[in-house]
């Protein structure tokens, strides 16, 4: 399942979906080894790949 459709189940962020989740708390989940770990990661690709479009149609336009 991929992030931005998944639900933190755990801690101060259970109920939340991962692509509301701060970016402390996805890094954290990445640098524990946390066990949902996979699913900060794609948040995290996601979001990055996100402000790299971005910029690239700036840039083109």
């Amino acid at each position: 399942m991929e992030s931005n459709q998944s639900i933190c189940d755990f801690g101060l962020h259970s109920g939340e979906p991962y692509s509301k989740l701060p970016a402390s708390f996805l890094n954290w989940m990445v640098a524990t080894g946390h066990a949902k770990q996979n699913l900060a990661k794609e948040e995290l690709t996601r979001r990055h790949n996100a402000v790299y479009d971005s910029r690239m149609k700036s840039k083109i336009q």
